[in-house]
């Protein structure tokens, strides 16, 4: 569903009618979400713990069913309904269990580990046990990858605050200054791998052996082969606040907006300039928010990582 930061409750709150509709608020809040780049939005929904799940607001990009029951476990195999069309980079890639069931004690990410076949797919682990035809939505989850650095396992992701859900990382091959000063042994299994030709291979880490600052937004990110550190690292994670913990200044954000389109809605659009004989009215900056509120929207905005 669309990003929707204001309830019926916040309209006196923030100075807006009790005639305020949905339309309006989800509008204004597309508007939000299109000024801090995060067209998944803001918002989460829970899992069966209530913790950071999926985006609320993001769609699926594939929807499949299992063919038979689920139980729960450690590397689960599932047969699928239907065959599904295999994409690269599908291992570690996150599926909600059971979304649109009316059950919230079933819904759960997890995390594809193999796919044995055209019609099955491999979970790490499953926590509840579901039933036939349960759902497996695809793409609800935020995909970033991230060059490390070879002297610490440190990164950061672009939409904090977040929930890690998966991680995935591979070694590139070794620069050649760092081969000429002496930096990788030749003999190790690090160094084999790096003779052979093709792309290197994404693997799995614990994301539960992650370490994450709320503080700084760095991500630690645990050795793998050999205590070595990843060159690239591939983070599918879940950003944002539940809707009972929307920040306040994007609440003012969206109100501000809904209150510029009912006062002034034909200045809404492409329209920058009306006139009527001698009077003129001007929109003041192709934002229909002043500069006050955008100093709080930064704070929430996506960083442009370099």
């Amino acid at each position: 569903m669309p990003s929707q930061y204001l309830q019926p409750s916040d309209y006196n709150v923030y100075g807006l009618p009790t005639s305020t509709t949905d339309q309006q608020v989800i509008q204004a809040s597309a508007m939000v979400d299109a000024y801090l780049l995060r067209p998944e939005g803001l918002v989460w929904a829970p899992d069966y713990l209530g913790q950071p799940c999926y985006m609320a607001s993001l769609v699926p990009e594939m929807t499949v069913e299992s063919q038979g029951t689920i139980t729960a476990g450690s590397l689960v195999t599932v047969t699928l309904t239907n065959p599904i069309q295999v994409y690269e980079d599908m291992i570690g890639d996150v599926v909600i269990l059971d979304r649109g069931s009316k059950s919230p004690s079933l819904v759960e990410a997890c995390v594809i580990s193999a796919i044995p076949g055209p019609g099955q797919l491999t979970l790490y682990k499953v926590a509840n046990d579901h039933g036939a035809n349960c759902t497996m939505d695809f793409g609800l989850t935020i995909l970033e990858e991230r060059e490390v650095s070879g002297k610490r396992s440190i990164t950061r992701v672009a939409r904090p605050p977040l929930r890690l859900i998966s991680g995935m990382g591979r070694y590139g091959y070794g620069r050649r200054l760092d081969q000429t000063m002496g930096m990788y042994n030749e003999v190790n299994l690090l160094a084999a791998i790096q003779a052979f030709g093709g792309p290197p291979l994404w693997v799995p880490f614990d994301v539960t052996q992650a370490s994450i600052s709320r503080r700084t937004q760095e991500i630690w990110v645990p050795a793998g082969l050999l205590l070595q550190y990843y060159s690239e690292v591939r983070l599918r994670y879940v950003s944002g606040y539940p809707t009972s913990g929307i920040p306040a200044p994007i609440k003012a954000a969206t109100a501000k907006l809904i209150m510029a389109m009912v006062a002034n809605p034909e200045l809404i659009g492409q329209l920058k300039i009306i006139g009527a004989g001698d009077t003129k009215i001007e929109r003041f900056a192709p934002s229909q928010l002043d500069a006050d509120t955008l100093k709080m929207l930064n704070n929430y905005r996506m960083a442009i990582i370099i």
